[in-house]
């Protein structure tokens, strides 16, 4: 096994204000660049409070509430309405450990939930269903595209 680590995308870097140690912007609970007025930046261009003492790492679970939020802020801010906070629920990963299964654990603790085929069968519920918006519901496209909806499918296994 070979990792080169993960890196903030370039565009990234071009804005003023604190990156990290992996060039993701510090935005603040609404998603804007302190000090940079007009600015969001969300996804893995951008590392945000929790709410839990801890700032969101690179992973679906936040990169897509996030672009969801600050779309969302980005717009209200235009109109002259309130943004709204960041508010992520409960941390967890989920890994694919190839023939040893998988690997499924919650908080930033980290506390194993599932391990093995049923591990690696929510993984693969995750990265094939659950993070793909439909393509043949319309109705279905915009509820999805609510910042406040925390999972688009039901749990399938």
């Amino acid at each position: 096994v070979w990792t080169a680590g993960v890196r903030a995308s370039e565009p990234a870097g071009l804005v003023p204000g604190r990156h990290d140690e992996a060039g993701r912007l510090e935005v603040d609970a609404f998603l804007q660049v302190p000090g940079v007025p007009g600015v969001w930046a969300a996804g893995d261009a951008a590392t945000a409070p929790t709410g839990h003492g801890h700032r969101t790492v690179f992973s679906c679970q936040y990169a897509i509430p996030l672009g969801k939020l600050a779309g969302r802020n980005a717009a209200a801010t235009l109109l002259g309405v309130e943004p709204e906070p960041f508010a992520p629920g409960p941390y967890v990963i989920c890994l694919d450990l190839g023939d040893a299964g998988g690997l499924y654990a919650t908080g930033w603790e980290r506390a194993v939930q599932l391990t093995g085929d049923e591990a690696k069968k929510y993984k693969r519920a995750v990265t094939e269903q659950w993070i793909y918006p439909p393509l043949d519901d319309g109705p279905e496209l915009l509820r999805q595209a609510d910042h406040r909806l925390r999972t688009r499918r039901s749990n399938p296994v």
